[in-house]
């Protein structure tokens, strides 16, 4: 039977625990739920199969979170004990901390066998019907998205490019089907039509040609060249993840526990693969057991969090996480390696935070500080004796220019009294009400990157150690990366913030104070939405000026940790077909800008019925000036149907026009996110005057206004509702900002996937949500006593 005090203890720890929970969980769902609207009205996938993908995609996230949420709870719970005093009074009834850790013991005992069935039992097979849904909506998906005239490279090894998309047809007119990066013997199929039909069991699209010639050539030996025409032509495609999928029928995580044992007891199965299966068996024990460390760690930090409160107990915990979550996925990697036994490198992290553990609520329960005497002595003797010096020679200084400013006016003749300038804005409680908000800002975005990163690390960590990247590269890519994570969470962050900050001064009394004094909310509430407008502003100055440069940075160094050469990532595959005027289309292997020569360029010349009537392949290609470029050792050919007509090599430099200048070929199809406004705006003009329809890029292009702007409207919608929390405290806000985050990435996300779609113009599709949140704000502000 349970005391009265650990039913206590126990009420006081479930009750942030949960929250967590909540908002753990939600944070590593935002990229499935931003992604899961544009499913529904942009790729035709059924509302219920999103449902569907959000549901198997939780267990593998509440494995993660429910640790990482007992921690929390413990230092919220057992933090507030002790700043009431409360874990004093307890201590003095000669209760030791070894005995309040029972009821903790408890819980975590609880959460871990809650984690073991769902690392044993329900992982498995969830993951394998996960992977399944996502290849099945992937290839729905990319079947839909197709656009004309842009090339499309979805589809592992293939580049696929449309002329026509008529609207009230399904089938394609003009179709043309190549390698993505050609080179030695290749094959490009050319079709009058072409329909891709999607397979929702095999995950699988089926390419259906009609009236399709073949071409295939050796690019080094084009002599032998050979063509095949086919009434109907079926190919399948697959996709990245599904050519990764056909390594082995079963990936680790879907296998049983029986399955995984004899996997890595098979001999003739490869030591990296035997090694990952003993990693798996350790794994689903190991990670449930977090909770038993964590529950034994919360305790001493909790009782040490008594001056900290609940935002340092927030971040606190964000701190242990990071570092739990390093120290496990390298131990796992190694352990996958061979360098470590599986059982160190997956129990690793346990066992030091467990003897950490130990360690500390020893110290604690003596009344002890948690460091080590020497460890102690040294911190108190040259940090903070240097800054309380520090701190004192300031004030000595401030104290003698204040002595000689009083001496020279004693000596003075003629004294002038000005009157004192007090300025409106900012006043002594706006700086109190800012410097609030910024403490809160910088806790809540430190902890919301901190964990997309970990999220992350942890889906890149097996490249990374197995391209054996290093960890410079590593750094320099989340150092990227973080510019695009707050641009991304900058809504949700200055929301959260808002409430909370205004919630803990409401906890205080201090709103009701300055409501005394005669001083309204809403004049209460200024600096806070001119810090909110001040973000806004930063994004917007970030989207425009270091967001094109930082993705194409992280793009690069993405491919870096997939293993891609330098020479890969010069110009990724899809900026190396372009379309160009004259119906060519051009594909190259590499551009140099300086020299502004092309290696491997090949030109294909269609009619107006789209067939192939001419190919042309140059080792390289050297701009003179004007149209005019000089051709190095190629040769070319001409075509009526499936027929050759011409044939002619060159050896010798020959002089060749092309429409197109050196700048076309260093452009190319650059993303949207790599471009400011006007770049975008500018590409969007061309592409139109083509007679290319491109909803998604208008999107794009108007949501590099708009987005930033839902920063301040998330501010405006967040006082209302901080104001009438009165003295529930912050972490209520932290619940209501979760529940208003996911309606403003419903709606925004809903939104933008009409405008992708073309069913609302761009404009109104991404200015309507910020105008409905506006209005809802207003309407809430009229309820809220001034």
């Amino acid at each position: 039977m349970l005391r009265l005090l650990d039913r206590y203890i126990l009420t006081e720890v479930v009750g942030p625990l949960i929250l967590g929970f909540i908002v753990y969980t939600f944070i590593l769902l935002i990229q499935v739920l931003f992604k899961s609207a544009d499913l529904i009205i942009g790729s035709g996938v059924e509302p219920s199969t999103v449902g569907r993908l959000l549901l198997l995609s939780l267990p593998h996230i509440v494995v993660m979170t429910i640790p990482m949420s007992l921690l929390f709870g413990i230092l919220i719970g057992i933090g507030r004990l002790s700043t009431d005093s409360e874990l004093v009074a307890i201590r003095a009834g000669g209760i030791s901390l070894f005995s309040l850790y029972r009821p903790i013991l408890l819980l975590s005992l609880v959460l871990t066998l809650a984690n073991v069935y769902l690392m044993r039992e329900v992982m498995p097979g969830g993951n394998k019907k996960l992977q399944e849904l996502r290849l099945d909506i992937l290839t729905q998906s990319l079947s839909e998205e197709i656009q004309p005239r842009v090339p499309h490279t979805g589809w592992a090894d293939q580049m696929l490019y449309i002329f026509e998309a008529p609207p009230e047809d399904r089938r394609w007119k003009g179709v043309f089907l190549s390698e993505i990066v050609p080179s030695g013997e290749t094959q490009a199929i050319v079709a009058r039509r072409g329909l891709a039909r999607g397979s929702s069991g095999s995950g699988r699209v089926q390419l259906e040609l009609d009236e399709a010639v073949s071409h295939v050539v050796d690019l080094d030996e084009p002599d032998n060249y050979q063509l095949l025409r086919q009434e109907q032509y079926t190919i399948r495609l697959e996709t990245p993840e599904q050519q990764a999928a056909t390594v082995s029928s079963k990936s680790i995580r879907e296998l049983r526990s029986s399955d995984l044992r004899r996997w890595a007891r098979d001999p003739s199965l490869q030591d990296e693969l035997r090694n990952t299966a003993r990693v798996e068996i350790h794994k689903r024990w190991a990670f449930p057991a977090a909770c038993l460390v964590f529950g034994l760690l919360g305790l001493p930090l909790g009782f040490a969090n008594a001056r900290g409160g609940r935002s340092a107990g927030f971040a606190l915990s964000i701190f242990v996480i990071v570092l739990y979550y390093v120290i496990f996925n390298s131990g796992e990697e190694a352990a996958k390696k061979g360098s470590l036994p599986a059982w160190l490198g997956v129990w690793m992290p346990n066992v030091l935070m467990l003897m950490a553990g130990f360690f500390l609520l020893y110290r604690r329960n003596k009344d002890k500080s948690l460091l080590i005497a020497s460890a102690d002595r040294w911190i108190q003797e040259h940090v903070w004796t240097r800054l309380l010096r520090a701190k004192d020679k300031r004030e000595r200084i401030r104290a003698q220019r204040r002595e000689k400013m009083r001496r020279a006016r004693d000596r003075a003749n003629l004294l002038l009294r000005l009157p004192e300038i007090r300025l409106r804005f900012p006043n002594a409680l706006d700086r109190y009400v800012l410097t609030t908000f910024t403490r809160v800002l910088t806790i809540v975005a430190v902890s919301g990157v901190s964990i997309y990163i970990v999220s992350d690390l942890t889906e890149r960590v097996e490249d990374i150690l197995e391209n054996q990247i290093p960890s410079s590269v590593v750094f320099d890519y989340y150092k990227y990366k973080a510019f695009a994570i707050v641009y991304e969470i900058a809504p949700i962050i200055v929301l959260v913030t808002t409430l909370s900050t205004f919630a803990l001064l409401s906890r205080t009394n201090e709103v009701t104070a300055a409501k005394a004094l005669g001083i309204s909310v809403f004049r209460l509430a200024f600096p806070v939405l001119l810090a909110a407008g001040l973000l806004a502003g930063v994004a917007g100055l970030m989207q425009s000026e270091v967001l094109p440069a930082s993705n194409a940075r992280v793009a690069e160094l993405r491919d870096v940790l997939r293993g891609k050469t330098p020479q890969q990532i010069g110009q990724r595959a899809d900026r190396r077909w372009l379309f160009g005027k004259e119906q060519l289309l051009y594909n190259f292997a590499y551009f140099d800008p300086e020299s502004e020569r092309l290696h491997g360029l090949q030109i294909f010349k269609f009619d107006e019925d789209y067939d192939l009537v001419g190919r042309l392949y140059a080792e390289q290609a050297s701009h003179i000036e004007g149209p005019w470029w000089i051709l190095s050792k190629g040769w070319a050919r001409t075509f009526d149907g499936s027929e050759v007509t011409g044939y002619s090599t060159f050896d010798e430099p020959m002089k060749y026009r092309l429409s197109e200048g050196p700048e076309y070929f260093q452009g190319g199809m650059t993303s949207p996110d790599e471009m400011n406004y006007n770049e975008l705006r500018d590409y969007i003009d061309e592409l139109q005057l083509a007679g290319q329809t491109v909803p998604e890029l208008e999107v794009a292009l108007y949501n590099k206004v708009a987005y930033p702007v839902i920063s301040l409207v998330m501010a405006l919608v967040a006082m209302p509702f901080a104001f009438r929390l009165g003295r529930r405290g912050a972490l209520y806000g932290v619940g209501i900002s979760l529940i208003l985050g996911i309606a403003m990435m419903v709606i925004v996300g809903f939104f933008t996937a009409l405008g992708e779609a073309g069913i609302l113009p761009a404009s109104v599709a991404i200015w309507s949500p910020s105008l409905i949140f506006a209005i809802f704000s207003l309407y809430l502000f009229l309820g809220v006593r001034s």
